[in-house]
């Protein structure tokens, strides 16, 4: 059998197809015996529905009806799907994407089948708020939509399959998924190296990934009432001397404030003078009660740190040094709740 980084360089860029390597290698464990029968009984466990035990794994599969291509899927011999399975890193999970699948399974399966959402384990809050309100379902999983009879519909972690894969399997299937396993954590920004020291901050454009990936990683925990925003990009004219301008990499969080939700944004740029960190909060001018939550930072301890710039209020996020990645994105979302905390006070 192939080896598996073998099988899976064929498929381009590991950096740039995190997602596609990582479903591809899956795919490819699911060719051993061992590996189909224990991700089968982890299913039923999680649904309570009951799995043909022949089934064949295959990768982003057309479906015929609207070209949807789930990351996998598992058919009967007789090419029947019951299983499907929309495997995210760092995209975003749509609601249409997942009823997609159950319709399809509802429409092709006359014993209803499974829709899986496979996410990090830091996503399973985000992702069930996705399928919660795709499906208009509440309570713990697993969900039947009334709409889809017959279908279940639940959120798996990546590490909870990889547990899964590497106790049922010995030899070469467990060590393949420790390879697979490994890989993934690199590629979702499980892990990251520590900053050395204040030369790490300042030479950050040599690890603008890595910094985008905690920004990735802390906006996504601090979402809490609504999705989570795509990542963007706007352009900056300032940069250090001698380089070119980087932009501002950043995702949009909103809270409520009253019968209004102003927005924030935390991303990397270039740091303004005085500062190192390339992670910054930001308060758009143009967002809603932006007058009354300037006007509050600036009467608050947070005054010595703010930065106008565009009209804009900027605010520096602290990375710590000779910290793990999770120890990092905790620092973030910490100093952003207390921003928050003074930002979204109740109106009178």
């Amino acid at each position: 059998m192939q080896k598996l980084l073998g099988h899976l360089a064929q498929f381009g860029s590991f950096s740039m197809q995190g997602e596609v390597l990582c479903t591809q290698g899956l795919a490819y464990l699911l060719e051993d015996p061992d590996a189909r029968s224990a991700l089968k009984a982890k299913i039923e466990t999680k649904t309570g529905a009951e799995i043909d035990d022949h089934l064949k794994w295959r990768a982003e599969v057309l479906q015929k009806g609207d070209k949807a291509r789930p990351d996998l899927e598992a058919c009967t011999a007789n090419k029947t799907p019951v299983v499907k399975i929309e495997a995210k890193l760092g995209a975003l999970l749509s609601q249409d994407q997942v009823r997609s699948y159950a319709a399809d399974l509802h429409r092709r399966s006359p014993e209803g089948g499974v829709v899986l959402a496979l996410v990090p384990r830091q996503r399973i809050g985000e992702a069930t708020k996705v399928v919660t309100e795709a499906f208009k379902v509440s309570g713990a999983p697993p969900w039947r939509p009334g709409e889809y009879p017959g279908v279940a519909v639940t959120v798996v972690s990546w590490d909870d399959v990889f547990a899964t894969l590497k106790e049922a399997g010995s030899g070469e299937l467990r060590d393949e998924a420790e390879q697979l396993e490994a890989m993934y954590k690199v590629l979702s920004g499980y892990y990251m190296d520590p900053l050395a020291g204040l030369e790490d901050l300042v030479e950050w454009r040599s690890r603008e990934g890595d910094f985008i990936n905690l920004v990735d990683q802390a906006t996504r925990r601090l979402t809490t009432h609504h999705n989570v925003y795509p990542m963007g990009v706007e352009p900056l004219e300032q940069a250090p001397e001698g380089l070119e301008p980087k932009g501002y990499r950043r995702r949009y969080v909103s809270r409520p404030l009253g019968a209004s939700n102003p927005f924030f944004s935390i991303g990397v740029r270039d740091p303004f003078a005085g500062s190192f960190t390339p992670v910054w909060l930001r308060f758009h001018k143009d967002t809603p009660q932006f007058a009354l939550i300037r006007d509050r930072l600036d009467q608050s301890q947070l005054k010595p740190k703010l930065v106008t710039s565009g009209g804009h209020v900027w605010i520096p996020l602290d990375v710590p040094l000779r910290a793990g990645g999770e120890e990092m994105v905790n620092a973030l979302v910490r100093q952003a709740e207390e921003v928050a905390q003074v930002a979204y006070q109740p109106l009178p």
